[in-house]
């Protein structure tokens, strides 16, 4: 299947209308070791991390990135099942990346 380019809004919502489980990881193109991982439970985000970042801190990060492609994988959870008690409600995350307009390869 190719790789589909589309604004990360549009990814969550296509995820959260499904009410997939799972995490999705988002390669950043400038050089970094780290993924950004966005975790899911029933379409809904319950975790995000990126390096040493945390929750709402890697939703502020984000539009400082250029992000390049973003891969699903079904069923995956966060280690440790950790979650994100900070976030906001997932309206107001999908509005917000919205307003900054990233796009990215989705498989």
């Amino acid at each position: 299947m190719a790789a589909q380019e589309k604004q990360i809004a549009d990814a969550l919502q296509d995820i959260r209308a499904a009410k997939k489980s799972g995490a999705l990881y988002i390669s950043i193109a400038e050089q970094s070791e780290d993924l950004f991982r966005i975790y899911f439970k029933d379409g809904n985000i319950y975790h995000i991390r990126y390096g040493s970042a945390l929750g709402k801190d890697c939703l502020e990060l984000i539009e400082f990135y250029t992000l390049y492609s973003a891969t699903w994988f079904d069923g995956i959870t966060s280690p440790g099942n950790v979650t994100s008690s900070d976030l906001p409600p997932m309206d107001n995350i999908i509005a917000d990346l919205r307003k900054i307009d990233k796009k990215l390869k989705v498989r």
